[in-house]
């Protein structure tokens, strides 16, 4: 933006009938730069009175804040979420096998990315080519203290994210990542900010009216690695039916491991496993009602999320019995490692002892042999005999 200065001598020169070319000619010898000569004489109409004629300075609205303020918040979600997408395609080019086994969550996490990507980034190349046809048509709007001010804050706080993954990168690579991994993440950090700053530094500076090509350039390449990136990790996240189905079956292992804890219930209290989940849910509601009983002994036996049908149960020799449930994807060995898919067993407390029960690796019904474990009673009380 033209000192005041630079203004007041463009409108004392114009006052005095210098043509504006005899004055651009002036300035350049006298050293002035070519953004602002052009910004002080933008500031005076080229009309037929007596004197210079200032020209309205419409910009640095609510509604102009607003939209860059929208504008640059996307810039930061897709900068992070475009890092994260290229961290994971990163992570699978170079697998750390310290690393195998704990993925879990990580297709979640990629999938947080994608949604992000595909419907910010397309909104913030529209608010971009909004502002950037707004500046081309009126190039008053190029010297905004508005834009000015927020492209400046919005860099400081993007420099200082990006940064900071920077910083977990050298981190991870102290805790003992791989070399290559390590070079890589440190290119794609140094890609995605000195991309951004570079952008938007020159971009805050330039005055001028005419196509930005570098600016073009840089966002058709960007628009390619994001959409190629985008279309790989769509490869390696489930498809939602497939998300669903894995759901089902987490419920599934989680309603196992309920029958389980009520089984060990009612050894606990009536000093023998039921013989089947009916009479179990009874006799452990009938004592619900006349003592308090541990977290997990009362209510409804659970049922398969999907078909409502009851589980399996089968009591064995002993305090031995077995639980059955159909699984409907399992978890397969041979999936990919940024997939969904959990530590290999499931293991719970009962009483004083773990329980494990083994994730299935297909589809399919999948049966667990247990022991009912006796866990301790608050009192010494005799168990009710059951009827």
């Amino acid at each position: 933006m033209a000192d005041n200065t630079l203004r007041e001598f463009v409108r004392e020169a114009l006052a005095k009938g210098q043509s504006r070319k005899h004055i651009e000619s002036a300035l350049r010898k006298a050293g002035w730069p070519d953004d602002q000569i052009a910004d002080a004489l933008a500031g005076y109409a080229d009309v037929d009175f007596p004197v210079p004629v200032p020209r309205p300075r419409r910009f640095g609205g609510a509604r102009e804040a607003f939209l860059y303020i929208v504008f640059f918040s996307l810039l930061g979600v897709f900068s992070i979420q475009l890092g994260a997408v290229a961290f994971a395609f990163i992570d699978s080019l170079f697998a750390d096998p310290l690393e195998r086994g704990l993925q879990y969550g990580a297709a979640s996490r990629l999938r947080w990315s994608i949604a992000s990507l595909v419907v910010g980034y397309p909104i913030f190349v529209y608010l971009g080519w909004r502002l950037s046809a707004a500046r081309r048509k009126d190039p008053e709007r190029r010297v905004s203290r508005v834009r000015a001010w927020l492209t400046y804050v919005t860099l400081i706080f993007a420099a200082l994210v990006l940064i900071g993954d920077l910083v977990a990168v050298v981190y991870n690579f102290l805790g003992g990542e791989l070399q290559s991994r390590f070079l890589a993440k440190a290119g794609v950090v140094g890609v995605i900010s000195g991309a951004i700053l570079w952008n938007y530094t020159r971009d805050a500076e330039r005055t001028t009216a005419g196509a930005d090509w570098a600016g073009r350039l840089l966002a058709i390449l960007t628009t390619l690695v994001t959409v190629a990136l985008v279309i790989w990790a769509f490869t390696r996240v489930d498809t939602p039916n497939e998300v669903r189905l894995r759901a089902f079956d987490q419920q599934r292992m989680d309603n196992l491991h309920a029958i389980a804890r009520r089984v060990d219930c009612h050894r606990t209290y009536f000093g023998a496993t039921p013989e089947n989940l009916t009479v179990m849910e009874e006799a452990l509601k009938q004592h619900a009602e006349s003592t308090p009983v541990a977290a997990g002994c009362a209510g409804e036996t659970p049922s398969d999320p999907a078909t409502d049908a009851p589980y399996r149960y089968e009591a064995l020799e002993g305090d031995e019995f077995r639980l059955c449930a159909t699984f409907a994807r399992g978890w397969p060995e041979d999936e990919d490692e940024g997939r969904t898919r959990p530590a290999p067993h499931f293991s719970y407390v009962a009483g004083e002892a773990r329980r494990t029960l083994q994730y299935p690796k297909a589809p399919g019904e999948t049966c667990f042999d247990l022991e009912a474990i006796d866990f301790e009673k608050e009192d010494d009380d005799p168990a009710p005999a059951l009827e």
